[in-house]
């Protein structure tokens, strides 16, 4: 089975059309919000969306590693500890996501 490929390509010029693909995703939002908070690891995400499978969440950390929003830390002890948080360019989303907090709130 293949990754999934857009059918049409992004436009390049259209700067709210490339943030939003980045961000975008079933659980990119939560697990964005809560690393502006703090950072965490695989599991506490998984606590707090319990209904994510653990394949998907990694699947969208993975994306957002390689969009440069978030990182990912393994430590070398036992047992293995990896934690994950925002990167400078991820912080940027701040207060679009304040923003959007904000407009959910009077929904």
């Amino acid at each position: 089975m293949s990754a999934y490929q857009r059918k049409t390509p992004l436009k390049s010029d259209c700067a709210i059309e490339k943030a939003l693909h980045v961000i975008s995703g079933k659980w990119k939002p939560a697990i964005l919000n809560e690393l502006l908070k703090r950072n965490t690891r695989l599991k506490d995400i998984q606590k707090g969306l319990p209904e994510a499978s653990k394949r998907a969440l990694t699947k969208q950390l993975k994306e957002m590693i390689d969009d440069g929003l978030i990182q990912k830390k393994d430590f070398n002890e036992f047992p293995k500890r990896t934690e994950y948080s925002i990167t400078d360019l991820g912080t940027k989303l701040s207060s679009v996501f304040e923003e959007l907090s904000k407009f959910g709130n009077t929904l």
